[in-house]
């Protein structure tokens, strides 16, 4: 083994090392010499062949020469000028070829002239054709052909149906040459054809290479055998040269997959295709440069994104209006998937008929309304619907509270929402609010429609409340209720149910839906009597399905405790314990949309008063009594119309009676001398709901214009300085309208 060869087999490799040959694989023949001597004529009519090569060679050329018998028939040779003794032997061979004679030269340089068969024990010399040397000597024999480019074995199956059965002697596929038996005119057709098909094809072939952005190079390859079929000139059983016809290499395992196009298709043999797995690419190479482009519509007809490609890939689904935890979660539960890392309620607004929760576990451990195991901080414990189905399984902690959002959150708050959707593997981006799906195309574009459906503009929803404190007497009959009750035939409808009101006295709750302006106009009256006072009137936008809470107010102190310690002959020290107690208006309202644009509303309200302090207390600090006044209730109401929940809070009744002594208790005539008076004040706390739905971009720079005018005109009325009663109440002059009532 050559020493520079051992030395790069027993290196090792970090790059690729090419090691050249000399491209000799067969010894070079012996080269006979050429006749040589003065240009020869002569000229022959019918003369017999055995006399035509006894001139010729022996009396002519003058080179030994052996006639193999019998030698029949005539020949008829001349030449118009003289010519090269070798030339002269080249005519000889030919006439006798006319005649199924043959002319051979053996090693020593003697011809031998006879019939084909008769010379099969002569040897002749063996001649080997060339580039570098084009010509070869005159006579019958062996003709070694070495080949270039082509493979042997295809050249053969090229030559044989121009040839006779005995020509071709070996087709070597190893040293890539023809060995073929014949004259020196057979030899040089035979050699014609040869430099015709030995070129090199890869300088003439043009290449494309397709990379596939949707399929995948078998499902093109499949394709194309559906289009067309294999074999013809392109065909991968051609031999190559240097190798084997079975080789099981990986590069030969690639070639062996390429197609070509069938016969029936215009393009057969012209387009040879191999697919590179890779890459994902598709090879093409044709001899012509102009069908790359027909290759290139072949392929971007396979290449559609709707054919769904069977290699799992990433793809990614921006989320354009919801969120990312959510949707994740939501898929799980709509195609039966498990999930991982995040809770089914994780934007804590579940539609109505999807599950509840009840808020009663913030802060404790979360058993079944998280994916995953403890959870701090979770959001209730999920009881029904799509909240419990998904929490069977999966890993990370629970979602913390809405009360939680604002702390410092870390790494490992941050896990992604996992769904497994069959082979399909779906991951919430929290950072960057995306959906990662990992799966075939045809199984992302399933899901994509999905997320299309569900990833809808998020509905808000305005709300206006108008929380009034009315009092009212005997000039307005039984009260507000019946008030109301006069304008039923508008259009109005109620319902009322007897309840317990907190901490206050027993009362009636009632509901007024309002769909015109006439609760407005009965309040603007009221407000002219100064019994109308107005104790907040905010305007909330919310999401649908969240919870907008208000709490206008101050804290109390309040004494919960006291200890006394004896100080000796001081003193004894007196340590009191305080707690602060919310008052004023508190509100809280969670809306819930339909299609239809009703709005179902759970409203729940709170008017805390503190009173003043307790006389009998007074020498401890004086101790305040809290008038509370709740309502408490689920109405449902179109977008953009008014309902007023209304209830009796306190009644008083006094009856008075004064008249002349004695003279008032005689009976009967006892009235004439006796005045009676009886009043009666009742205080009623009114919440006035007017929920608009927000929709599109449109309906929110709708509503901020009106909030806008609204400002403008509050702007233009001079109001007093506001009476502070208890903290919280504001009370308006009765002259103004009260701001709260739209126009």
């Amino acid at each position: 083994m050559p020493a520079d060869v051992k030395s790069a087999l027993e290196s090792p490799v970090a790059e690729p090392r090419i090691i050249r040959g000399n491209g000799q694989v067969i010894a070079p023949p012996k080269v006979m010499s050429p006749l040589s001597g003065a240009p020869v004529s002569f000229r022959f009519e019918e003369a017999p062949v055995a006399e035509v090569v006894r001139t010729v060679m022996g009396d002519i050329l003058k080179v030994d020469y052996v006639m193999h018998p019998p030698l029949q028939g005539t020949v008829t040779l001349a030449t118009r000028n003289p010519i090269p003794p070798d030339q002269a032997v080249f005519l000889l061979e030919s006439a006798l070829q006319a005649n199924g004679l043959a002319l051979v030269r053996d090693a020593r340089g003697t011809f031998h002239a006879g019939r084909a068969d008769a010379l099969k024990n002569v040897a002749g010399s063996i001649r080997q054709f060339s580039g570098s040397n084009p010509s070869i000597p005159p006579g019958y024999g062996a003709v070694i052909i070495p080949l270039q480019y082509i493979g042997a074995g295809e050249m053969a199956s090229i030559l044989r149906p121009m040839v006779s059965p005995e020509a071709i002697v070996r087709v070597d596929t190893v040293r890539n040459l023809l060995v073929m038996m014949g004259t020196r005119t057979q030899a040089e057709g035979w050699m014609d054809l040869v430099n015709t098909f030995d070129v090199d094809l890869l300088k003439g072939m043009s290449v494309g290479v397709f990379p596939l952005k949707h399929a995948s190079v078998k499902e093109v390859e499949a394709a194309l055998r559906l289009v067309g079929g294999g074999g013809g000139a392109g065909s991968p059983s051609a031999a190559v040269p240097g190798t084997a016809s079975a080789s099981t290499t990986p590069a030969a395992a690639a070639a062996a997959g390429s197609v070509t196009l069938g016969e029936s298709n215009p393009f057969f043999g012209a387009l040879r295709i191999m697919p590179i797995e890779r890459i994902n690419s598709i090879l093409v190479v044709t001899p012509r440069a102009a069908y790359l482009d027909e290759a290139r519509r072949w392929i971007d007809r396979l290449d559609k994104p709707s054919d769904g490609g069977s290699e799992p890939q990433l793809f990614i689904y921006p989320v354009q209006n919801g969120n990312a935890r959510h949707l994740a979660s939501v898929l799980g539960g709509l195609f039966g998937g498990s999930g991982g890392g995040a809770a089914a309620t994780a934007n804590n607004g579940i539609a109505p008929g999807l599950g509840s929760s009840t808020g009663n576990s913030f802060g404790q451990t979360g058993a079944n309304n998280t994916f995953g195991s403890t959870s701090a901080g979770t959001l209730g414990n999920s009881r029904t619907g799509m909240a419990s189905a998904l929490t069977s399984s999966g890993s990370g902690g629970g979602l913390n509270s809405l009360n939680n959002r604002n702390s410092t959150q870390g790494a490992a708050n941050q896990a992604a929402a996992t769904a497994m959707l069959g082979s399909i593997r779906v991951v919430a981006d929290d950072l960057n609010n995306s959906i990662l799906v990992w799966g075939t195309r045809s199984e992302f574009n399933r899901v994509e429609a999905a997320l299309k459906r569900l990833d809808l503009p998020l509905t808000q929803v305005l709300i206006d409340a108008s929380i009034i404190e009315v009092t009212l007497n005997d000039d307005l009959k039984y009260g507000l209720k019946w008030a109301f009750s006069g304008d039923a035939q508008s259009g109005y409808s109620g319902s009322g149910s007897v309840g317990s009101v907190p901490a206050i006295t027993q009362g009636f709750s009632y509901t007024l839906k309002n769909a015109a302006g006439l609760t407005k106009a009965t309040l603007s009256a009221l407000a002219d009597k100064s019994l109308v006072k107005m104790l907040s009137n905010p305007s909330l936008m919310v999401l649908d399905n969240h919870t907008a809470t208000i709490s206008v107010g101050d804290q109390i102190p309040v004494r919960t405790a006291t200890q006394t310690t004896p100080n000796g002959s001081a003193a004894a020290i007196v340590t009191n314990t305080i707690q602060y107690k919310d008052t004023g208006v508190n509100l809280a309202v969670t809306p819930s949309v339909t299609a239809g644009n009703v709005v179902a509303m759970q409203i729940d309200q709170t008017v805390t008063d503190a009173g003043s302090p307790d006389t009998t207390t007074e020498a401890g600090g004086g101790e305040r009594p809290f008038l509370q006044r709740q309502i408490s209730s689920k109405v449902a109401v179109r977008s953009g119309e008014s309902i007023v929940l209304g209830g009796l809070i306190k009644n008083n009744q006094t009856n008075r009676k004064t008249g002349v002594p004695l003279l008032q208790d005689i009976p009967l005539i006892g009235n004439l001398f006796t005045e009676n008076a009886s009043t009666g004040v009742r205080t009623e706390l009114l919440v006035i709901i007017t929920p608009r739905v927000v929709r599109t971009d449109v309906d929110i720079r709708e509503v901020s214009e009106d909030l806008r005018e609204r400002l403008k005109g509050l702007r233009a009325i001079e109001v007093e300085p506001p009476v502070v009663r208890g903290a919280v109440d504001t009370k308006v002059q009765a002259a103004q309208p009260a701001p709260s009532v739209p126009n």
